[in-house]
C-alpha cells in the first residue's frame, strides 16, 4: 500500500502505519496473519482472524478471543465492545435456543424465504434493496437521541436482551436504525415479521413480493426487496416504554432527539410476545384439485398509536415503542438525516469492519474464487483505517496532514482499491473493481462506507 510516486512520503506514511500499529498493540499479532488468512479455520472466512485481532486491540479488550468452535466469532464485530472477555453465539441461535419448535418451524418456511442467486447478483437490483440487520449489543446506547435508555446485558437465560436494528438502503444510500430495549427471546423473528407489517400497513399487501433473506452465517443479518414503486425510505427508532413517553412529551420539537415529518409521525407501540394467526393453505394438484391445510403462524401484536402515548391503555403494558416515520427519497437531505437521526454506536475500526463484513454477505462470495480479492480487500481496509487514523491524529494535534497520504489513495486505486476523500463529508467511499466484484456489491460497499464511516472531516 506504499506509494511509488514518491519514495520519500511512502516511507513516512509506512513509518506511520508502523507506529500505529505499536500504539494499538498489534504489530506483533499482525506479523503472523498472512500466514493463516488464506484458509478456513474453525469455519471461519478468510481474513476473519486479521479483523478479530484489529478489533480486539482497538476496543482495548482484556483478552483476546480463543479460536474454539465452543466460542464461535460471531460475525459482528460490535460484541467486542464494552470489554467482554470472549465472543458468543449468533444472535438467532441463542433466540431459537430459546423459544419453541413451532416458531422455528415457522421461521424457517415462512420467513427466511430464499432468493435465487439470479436476483442477488444481477447487475442491476430489481426494486429497492434494503439490508436489514438486528444487532445484540451489550453496551448502553449513546447519543442524546437514545437519553435514558440501556440496552440487556447477558441474561442467565443465556442470550442478550437488548436488540438494535439497522437498515440500510442500497439505492437511495439512507442509513436507518431502531433499537430494542428489555426485549424477550422472540424480539428477532418479531423484529423480521414486523418490518413486513409495518411495510404492509404502508403499502397495503404486497406478501409475494416482498423476500426477506436469511444469512446462513448470522441469522439476524435479513434482506428486505422492495417493489420499485416503494418509493420512500423508513426512519424507525425504538425507545422502551418510559423514554418514548418522556421524548414525545418533553421534546416535541427538537430535531436531534426525534426526526419526524410534522406530517406524518407515528408511535408504534410494539407487544413482543406472539400471538397466534389461523389460515388455510391451497396447493393445486396435477390433477386440477386443490389441496387445502390448515395452518397457523405465530407474529408479534403491533399497535399503532398516532402522535401521543397516552393513549395506550392503562391494563396494557408493551415491551417497547418505535417511532416510524415514512421519508420520501426526494425531499431530504441525506446529511442532514445523518446529522440528526443517526449516532455512530463504535468506533471507525469496528464500523469499518463490520459494514465491509455485511456488504459481503450481500453477494454472498462464498466460492473459492473470492477468497484472494477478499482477503486482498481486508489487508487493504486496514491500510485505509491506519490511514485515517494518522490522519485524524495529525487534525487533532494541529499538524499538517502526512504528504503521503494522497498518494497511498492512489496507490490503492492502481491496487484494485479506490478510496475516495469526500470534502463535505468527510468520508471514505471504498469501491471495488467492477471486474472484480458484481454491481450489488459495489453499491452495498459504495453504501456502507458513504454513511457508516464517520471519519474527522
Amino acid at each position: 500500500m506504499t506509494s511509488s510516486h514518491s519514495e520519500a512520503s511512502a516511507n513516512l506514511m509506512q513509518e506511520l502505519y508502523f507506529e500505529k500499529l505499536d500504539d494499538l498493540g498489534l504489530l506483533a499479532p499482525l506479523n503472523q496473519v498472512p500466514f493463516q488468512i488464506q484458509q478456513r479455520r474453525n469455519g471461519f472466512r478468510p481474513g476473519q482472524r486479521l479483523l478479530s485481532l484489529l478489533a480486539a486491540q482497538a476496543q482495548q479488550c482484556p483478552c483476546l478471543t480463543d479460536w474454539t468452535m465452543a466460542h464461535r466469532l460471531d460475525s459482528r464485530l460490535q460484541h467486542w465492545l464494552g470489554g467482554r472477555r470472549a465472543p458468543h453465539c449468533s444472535t438467532l441461535s441463542r433466540t431459537l435456543a430459546a423459544a419453541d419448535k413451532e416458531t422455528i418451524r415457522v421461521l424457517r418456511q415462512s420467513v427466511l424465504t430464499p432468493v435465487t442467486e439470479q436476483a442477488l447478483l444481477s447487475p442491476q437490483a430489481i426494486g429497492k434493496w434494503v439490508f436489514f440487520d438486528v444487532d445484540n449489543k451489550a453496551i448502553p446506547a449513546e447519543g442524546e437521541s437514545y437519553e435514558g435508555t440501556t440496552t440487556g446485558r447477558m441474561a442467565d437465560g443465556g442470550y442478550c436482551r437488548g436488540y438494535r436494528l439497522h437498515l440500510i438502503s442500497i439505492d437511495n444510500l439512507w442509513p436507518l436504525e431502531m433499537e430494542f430495549t428489555g426485549a424477550n427471546a422472540h424480539a428477532v423473528p418479531s423484529a423480521m415479521v414486523m418490518v413486513k407489517r409495518l411495510v404492509h400497513r404502508v403499502h397495503g399487501s404486497m406478501r409475494k413480493r416482498m423476500v426477506i433473506r436469511g444469512d446462513s452465517n448470522h441469522g439476524c443479518v435479513q434482506f428486505i426487496r422492495f417493489l420499485g414503486r416503494y418509493d420512500a425510505g423508513y426512519l424507525l427508532k425504538c425507545y422502551n416504554s418510559t423514554t418514548a413517553r418522556n421524548l414525545w412529551q418533553a421534546h416535541p420539537d427538537l430535531p436531534r432527539l426525534r426526526v419526524t415529518r410534522p406530517d406524518k409521525p407515528d408511535l408504534l407501540a410494539i407487544d413482543l410476545g406472539l400471538t397466534r394467526i389461523n389460515g388455510m393453505t391451497r396447493k393445486k394438484l396435477p390433477n386440477g384439485q386443490e389441496h387445502r391445510r390448515a395452518c397457523h403462524m405465530m407474529v408479534p401484536r403491533v399497535v399503532v398509536y398516532h402522535e401521543d402515548p397516552a393513549q395506550v391503555e392503562p391494563d396494557k403494558t408493551p415491551e417497547c415503542f418505535a417511532l416510524f416515520t415514512v421519508l420520501p427519497s426526494s425531499d431530504f437531505a441525506p446529511a442532514e438525516l445523518l446529522e440528526q437521526g443517526y449516532q455512530p454506536r463504535g468506533g471507525d475500526i469496528e464500523n469499518l469492519f463490520c459494514q465491509l463484513d455485511q456488504a459481503y454477505e450481500i453477494t454472498h462470495l462464498r466460492s473459492r474464487t473470492f477468497y484472494g480479492n477478499y482477503t486482498f480487500l481486508m489487508v487493504s481496509l486496514v491500510a485505509a483505517t491506519l490511514t485515517q487514523l494518522v490522519r485524524q491524529d495529525a487534525i487533532h494535534a494541529d499538524q499538517p496532514i502526512p504528504p503521503g497520504l494522497q498518494e497511498t489513495l492512489v496507490a490503492a486505486a492502481g491496487c484494485g482499491l479506490r478510496l475516495e476523500h469526500h470534502e463535505q463529508t468527510g468520508c471514505v467511499l471504498i469501491t471495488g473493481l467492477r471486474t472484480l466484484y458484481t454491481e450489488t456489491f459495489h453499491r452495498a460497499l459504495r453504501c456502507a462506507c458513504q454513511h457508516r464511516f464517520r471519519f474527522v472531516a
